[in-house]
């Protein structure tokens, strides 16, 4: 009876593996795993032929994923920089990449087309089986390493 935005059928659900241990960046993890599933759903609504406006969808993914590159990139590089993270300068490049890629998107937005809305969903899900799946876990093998140099 009331609106399906539950996301329906998750296109990534959310496992184990990808939590990191560290609450506050699971959970700008989480969030953006949930915004990419929110976005995918409703342009596969475009797709049955649904009256969805795909590019405000489009508009709240961009937002959502500035907020989420402000929040999570700053906490996550301070907490590298604090335990002397050695793969710092690579990480840190990783997400130089992912804000250049969202402000692309950004730029482009007065001509994106529904394909372009497809294309950065398909962005944010390869950002997430790569980066938070991969990459995330590497650092947080650091973080929790006992035998790592504390640093003052």
């Amino acid at each position: 009876m009331g609106e399906e935005m539950q996301t329906p059928v998750e296109w990534i659900p959310w496992k184990k593996k990808y939590e990191m241990g560290i609450s506050m960046l699971d959970t700008q993890n989480k969030e953006l795993v949930a915004l990419c599933n929110r976005l995918r759903a409703k342009l596969m609504e475009r797709n049955r032929g649904e009256a969805v406006d795909w590019k405000a969808a489009l508009a709240l993914a961009l937002r959502e994923s500035v907020k989420y590159t402000k929040a999570h990139f700053v906490a996550q590089e301070r907490m590298m920089q604090q335990t002397n993270y050695p793969r710092y300068l690579q990480h840190k490049q990783y997400h130089q990449e992912f804000v250049e890629s969202v402000t692309h998107v950004l730029n482009a937005f007065p001509v994106a087309t529904k394909q372009t809305a497809f294309e950065f969903s398909s962005f944010l899900r390869d950002w997430i089986l790569s980066h938070i799946a991969h990459d995330d876990q590497e650092f947080a093998k650091h973080f929790f390493d006992p035998n790592r140099k504390k640093s003052l």
